[in-house]
Protein backbone atom coordinates (compact mmCIF):
# COMPACT_ATOMS: atom_id res chain seq x y z
CA UNK A 1 0.00 0.00 0.00
CA UNK A 2 1.36 3.24 -0.72
CA UNK A 3 2.94 5.83 2.06
CA UNK A 4 0.15 8.02 1.61
CA UNK A 5 -2.74 5.67 1.65
CA UNK A 6 -1.23 4.34 4.90
CA UNK A 7 -1.33 7.67 6.55
CA UNK A 8 -4.67 8.46 5.82
CA UNK A 9 -5.83 5.03 7.27
CA UNK A 10 -4.31 5.72 10.34
CA UNK A 11 -3.70 8.82 11.01
CA UNK A 12 -6.68 11.71 11.79
CA UNK A 13 -4.81 14.10 9.01
CA UNK A 14 -5.54 14.22 5.58
CA UNK A 15 -1.90 13.79 3.74
CA UNK A 16 -1.19 14.59 0.29
CA UNK A 17 2.40 14.29 -0.64
CA UNK A 18 5.53 13.41 0.82
CA UNK A 19 9.24 13.88 -0.18
CA UNK A 20 12.28 10.92 0.73
CA UNK A 21 14.97 12.80 3.48
CA UNK A 22 17.36 9.67 4.01
CA UNK A 23 17.57 6.08 3.64
CA UNK A 24 19.37 3.76 6.22
CA UNK A 25 18.11 1.34 9.28
CA UNK A 26 14.79 3.23 8.41
CA UNK A 27 13.36 5.47 5.80
CA UNK A 28 12.98 9.19 6.62
CA UNK A 29 10.20 11.56 4.37
CA UNK A 30 8.41 14.89 4.79
CA UNK A 31 5.02 14.02 4.53
CA UNK A 32 2.42 17.17 4.12
CA UNK A 33 -0.92 17.55 4.95
CA UNK A 34 -2.20 20.82 3.13
CA UNK A 35 0.97 23.55 3.97
CA UNK A 36 1.45 21.22 7.30
CA UNK A 37 4.64 19.75 7.27
CA UNK A 38 5.22 16.15 9.29
CA UNK A 39 8.53 14.32 9.85
CA UNK A 40 7.72 10.28 9.45
CA UNK A 41 9.96 7.22 9.63
CA UNK A 42 9.19 4.04 8.17
CA UNK A 43 11.15 1.05 10.05
CA UNK A 44 12.36 -2.16 8.55
CA UNK A 45 11.13 -4.92 10.41
CA UNK A 46 14.67 -6.25 11.61
CA UNK A 47 14.80 -2.86 13.53
CA UNK A 48 11.15 -3.15 14.80
CA UNK A 49 12.07 -3.86 18.55
CA UNK A 50 14.63 -0.98 18.80
CA UNK A 51 12.23 1.63 17.27
CA UNK A 52 9.24 1.18 19.50
CA UNK A 53 11.35 1.31 22.33
CA UNK A 54 13.23 4.41 20.76
CA UNK A 55 9.82 5.80 20.69
CA UNK A 56 8.18 5.12 24.33
CA UNK A 57 11.80 6.90 25.36
CA UNK A 58 11.16 10.05 23.00
CA UNK A 59 7.38 10.08 24.63
CA UNK A 60 8.96 9.81 28.09
CA UNK A 61 11.53 12.53 27.23
CA UNK A 62 8.57 15.39 25.69
CA UNK A 63 6.54 14.80 28.88
CA UNK A 64 9.43 15.87 30.75
CA UNK A 65 9.94 18.55 28.93
CA UNK A 66 13.11 17.70 27.38
CA UNK A 67 13.52 19.21 23.87
CA UNK A 68 12.85 16.39 20.99
CA UNK A 69 9.96 16.11 18.66
CA UNK A 70 6.29 15.21 19.29
CA UNK A 71 5.15 12.04 18.33
CA UNK A 72 1.78 12.36 16.49
CA UNK A 73 -0.17 9.12 17.69
CA UNK A 74 -2.59 7.47 15.03
CA UNK A 75 -6.17 7.53 15.54
CA UNK A 76 -6.01 4.29 18.18
CA UNK A 77 -3.76 6.70 20.03
CA UNK A 78 -0.87 4.74 19.23
CA UNK A 79 2.54 6.10 18.53
CA UNK A 80 3.64 3.76 16.04
CA UNK A 81 1.48 1.85 13.21
CA UNK A 82 2.49 -1.33 11.48
CA UNK A 83 1.51 -1.82 8.27
CA UNK A 84 2.75 -4.20 5.73
CA UNK A 85 5.97 -5.34 7.78
CA UNK A 86 6.60 -2.01 8.02
CA UNK A 87 6.31 0.38 11.63
CA UNK A 88 5.46 3.97 11.13
CA UNK A 89 6.34 6.44 13.53
CA UNK A 90 5.14 10.09 12.90
CA UNK A 91 6.22 13.34 14.49
CA UNK A 92 5.69 16.70 14.24
CA UNK A 93 8.61 18.18 11.87
CA UNK A 94 10.85 20.51 13.27
CA UNK A 95 13.01 23.30 11.62
CA UNK A 96 16.61 23.29 11.84
CA UNK A 97 20.18 22.52 10.88
CA UNK A 98 22.85 20.01 11.99
CA UNK A 99 24.35 20.98 14.66
CA UNK A 100 27.83 22.29 15.22
CA UNK A 101 30.22 20.55 18.12
CA UNK A 102 32.90 23.12 17.51
CA UNK A 103 30.70 25.69 17.98
CA UNK A 104 28.06 24.27 20.44
CA UNK A 105 29.73 21.89 22.54
CA UNK A 106 29.33 23.60 25.88
CA UNK A 107 24.95 23.78 24.82
CA UNK A 108 25.57 20.07 24.35
CA UNK A 109 27.15 18.95 27.07
CA UNK A 110 24.13 20.88 28.77
CA UNK A 111 21.47 18.73 26.53
CA UNK A 112 23.59 15.10 27.30
CA UNK A 113 23.75 16.15 31.22
CA UNK A 114 19.96 16.66 31.27
CA UNK A 115 19.26 13.79 29.63
CA UNK A 116 21.02 11.33 31.41
CA UNK A 117 19.50 13.19 34.57
CA UNK A 118 16.26 12.98 33.19
CA UNK A 119 16.20 9.19 32.11
CA UNK A 120 16.60 8.33 35.51
CA UNK A 121 13.29 8.44 36.20
CA UNK A 122 12.51 6.42 32.89
CA UNK A 123 9.73 3.57 34.12
CA UNK A 124 10.67 0.97 31.10
CA UNK A 125 12.90 -1.20 30.81
CA UNK A 126 16.19 -0.56 28.78
CA UNK A 127 18.30 -2.81 26.49
CA UNK A 128 21.51 -3.93 28.73
CA UNK A 129 24.60 -3.34 26.09
CA UNK A 130 27.88 -5.59 26.60
CA UNK A 131 31.00 -6.68 24.86
CA UNK A 132 28.85 -8.68 22.26
CA UNK A 133 27.16 -5.22 21.41
CA UNK A 134 30.26 -3.30 21.11
CA UNK A 135 32.93 -5.18 20.29
CA UNK A 136 31.68 -8.64 19.64
CA UNK A 137 28.73 -8.49 16.69
CA UNK A 138 32.23 -6.89 14.39
CA UNK A 139 34.37 -9.96 15.00
CA UNK A 140 31.12 -12.27 14.27
CA UNK A 141 30.93 -10.23 11.49
CA UNK A 142 34.71 -10.72 10.33
CA UNK A 143 34.58 -14.37 11.00
CA UNK A 144 31.92 -14.97 8.95
CA UNK A 145 33.64 -13.44 5.79
CA UNK A 146 36.80 -15.14 6.54
CA UNK A 147 38.73 -11.79 6.59
CA UNK A 148 42.31 -12.47 6.83
CA UNK A 149 43.36 -9.90 9.78
CA UNK A 150 40.09 -10.61 12.17
CA UNK A 151 42.49 -11.94 15.23
CA UNK A 152 44.28 -8.53 15.02
CA UNK A 153 40.71 -6.71 15.81
CA UNK A 154 40.18 -9.21 18.09
CA UNK A 155 43.13 -8.71 19.78
CA UNK A 156 42.83 -4.73 19.88
CA UNK A 157 38.66 -5.36 21.38
CA UNK A 158 40.02 -7.35 24.05
CA UNK A 159 42.60 -5.17 25.55
CA UNK A 160 39.75 -2.10 24.98
CA UNK A 161 37.31 -4.19 26.95
CA UNK A 162 39.87 -5.30 29.49
CA UNK A 163 39.85 -1.13 30.48
CA UNK A 164 36.69 -0.04 30.10
CA UNK A 165 34.24 -3.46 31.27
CA UNK A 166 34.17 -2.17 34.84
CA UNK A 167 32.96 1.55 34.11
CA UNK A 168 29.47 2.30 36.06
CA UNK A 169 26.50 2.15 33.75
CA UNK A 170 23.59 3.91 33.09
CA UNK A 171 21.10 5.47 30.39
CA UNK A 172 22.67 6.20 26.84
CA UNK A 173 21.54 7.26 24.28
CA UNK A 174 24.67 5.60 21.86
CA UNK A 175 24.39 7.67 18.58
CA UNK A 176 24.57 11.22 19.70
CA UNK A 177 26.82 12.47 16.70
CA UNK A 178 26.04 15.84 14.97
CA UNK A 179 23.31 14.54 12.94
CA UNK A 180 20.93 13.51 15.56
CA UNK A 181 21.05 17.00 17.17
CA UNK A 182 19.00 19.38 15.16
CA UNK A 183 19.67 23.50 15.89
CA UNK A 184 16.55 25.38 15.08
CA UNK A 185 16.23 28.95 13.65
CA UNK A 186 16.34 30.32 17.56
CA UNK A 187 19.51 28.29 18.34
CA UNK A 188 17.67 25.13 20.52
CA UNK A 189 18.65 22.32 20.39
CA UNK A 190 16.55 19.02 19.78
CA UNK A 191 17.29 15.83 20.43
CA UNK A 192 16.49 13.02 17.51
CA UNK A 193 16.86 9.17 17.20
CA UNK A 194 16.48 7.05 20.31
CA UNK A 195 16.76 3.60 18.55
CA UNK A 196 20.16 3.04 19.89
CA UNK A 197 19.25 3.70 23.64
CA UNK A 198 20.35 0.68 26.20
CA UNK A 199 21.73 0.60 29.72
CA UNK A 200 25.21 1.05 28.73
CA UNK A 201 28.48 3.33 29.15
CA UNK A 202 27.31 7.00 29.70
CA UNK A 203 30.42 8.70 28.93
CA UNK A 204 30.29 7.06 25.44
CA UNK A 205 27.75 9.46 24.67
CA UNK A 206 29.86 12.35 25.39
CA UNK A 207 32.78 10.46 23.79
CA UNK A 208 30.83 10.05 20.54
CA UNK A 209 29.65 13.83 20.54
CA UNK A 210 33.36 14.98 21.59
CA UNK A 211 35.30 13.14 18.95
CA UNK A 212 36.66 15.69 16.82
CA UNK A 213 38.57 13.19 14.45
CA UNK A 214 37.94 11.75 10.98
CA UNK A 215 36.43 7.87 10.36
CA UNK A 216 38.10 7.05 7.34
CA UNK A 217 41.12 9.91 7.59
CA UNK A 218 43.59 9.86 10.03
CA UNK A 219 45.20 13.31 10.98
CA UNK A 220 47.15 13.46 14.31
CA UNK A 221 45.63 16.94 15.42
CA UNK A 222 42.60 15.06 15.81
CA UNK A 223 43.54 14.21 18.86
CA UNK A 224 44.01 17.69 20.90
CA UNK A 225 40.90 18.50 18.90
CA UNK A 226 39.30 16.01 20.83
CA UNK A 227 40.58 16.48 23.85
CA UNK A 228 39.91 20.31 23.87
CA UNK A 229 36.42 19.55 22.70
CA UNK A 230 36.09 17.31 25.76
CA UNK A 231 37.26 19.74 28.23
CA UNK A 232 34.60 22.37 26.90
CA UNK A 233 31.62 19.62 27.07
CA UNK A 234 32.25 18.47 30.79
CA UNK A 235 31.98 21.79 32.99
CA UNK A 236 28.06 22.35 31.35
CA UNK A 237 27.57 18.47 31.17
CA UNK A 238 28.43 18.25 35.04
CA UNK A 239 25.86 20.75 36.02
CA UNK A 240 23.20 18.09 35.51
CA UNK A 241 25.18 14.91 35.42
CA UNK A 242 28.17 13.49 36.82
CA UNK A 243 31.18 11.25 35.28
CA UNK A 244 33.99 10.02 37.60
CA UNK A 245 37.33 9.91 36.91
CA UNK A 246 37.42 6.48 35.30
CA UNK A 247 35.22 7.10 33.28
CA UNK A 248 36.76 10.31 31.60
CA UNK A 249 40.15 8.63 31.43
CA UNK A 250 38.24 6.56 29.40
CA UNK A 251 37.73 8.72 26.47
CA UNK A 252 39.96 7.50 24.16
CA UNK A 253 39.41 4.08 24.25
CA UNK A 254 35.61 4.83 23.99
CA UNK A 255 36.60 6.57 20.55
CA UNK A 256 37.96 3.05 19.24
CA UNK A 257 35.70 1.12 20.57
CA UNK A 258 32.85 3.32 18.43
CA UNK A 259 34.70 2.11 15.05
CA UNK A 260 33.72 -1.59 16.35
CA UNK A 261 30.17 -0.65 17.21
CA UNK A 262 30.04 1.60 14.17
CA UNK A 263 31.01 -1.16 11.54
CA UNK A 264 29.14 -3.69 13.06
CA UNK A 265 25.55 -1.41 12.72
CA UNK A 266 26.85 -0.18 9.16
CA UNK A 267 27.67 -4.04 8.09
CA UNK A 268 24.33 -4.80 9.89
CA UNK A 269 22.21 -2.66 7.44
CA UNK A 270 23.87 -2.86 4.37
CA UNK A 271 25.60 -6.80 4.73
CA UNK A 272 28.41 -8.30 4.97
CA UNK A 273 30.07 -7.65 2.33
CA UNK A 274 29.32 -4.04 1.82
CA UNK A 275 32.96 -3.10 3.05
CA UNK A 276 35.85 -4.22 0.95
CA UNK A 277 38.69 -5.85 2.85
CA UNK A 278 41.06 -2.67 1.87
CA UNK A 279 38.45 -0.44 3.87
CA UNK A 280 38.62 -2.74 6.86
CA UNK A 281 42.62 -2.69 6.66
CA UNK A 282 42.13 1.42 6.24
CA UNK A 283 40.05 0.92 9.71
CA UNK A 284 42.56 -1.46 11.73
CA UNK A 285 45.49 0.91 10.38
CA UNK A 286 43.41 3.91 11.47
CA UNK A 287 42.60 2.19 15.34
CA UNK A 288 47.09 1.13 15.27
CA UNK A 289 48.07 5.25 14.88
CA UNK A 290 45.41 6.32 17.65
CA UNK A 291 46.56 3.71 20.29
CA UNK A 292 50.40 4.77 19.32
CA UNK A 293 48.98 8.32 19.76
CA UNK A 294 47.00 7.76 22.73
CA UNK A 295 50.10 5.28 24.15
CA UNK A 296 52.52 8.61 23.82
CA UNK A 297 50.74 11.31 24.87
CA UNK A 298 48.36 9.57 27.52
CA UNK A 299 49.33 6.02 29.34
Amino acid sequence: MEIISILNEYYPMRFDKYEELRDGGSTSYAVFSGDDKYFLRVVKPAFFDTAIKGADIQAFLHSKGFPVPLIICSKGEYPCVQSENRLFILCEFIEGIESDPEQDIEAIGALVGKLHRIMKDYPGELVKRDRHFYIGRYIEFLNERIYRRANEFLAYGDELWKRIKDLPHGYAHGDIYCGNILKTPNDKLVLLDFDTSCEGFQMYDAALICDMTEYFKYDDNNYDKSNKTLTRFLPEYSKYSTLNQNEINAFHDLIAMQHFATQATIMEIFGNDCLSDKELDGQLDWLYKWREQCDKTFR
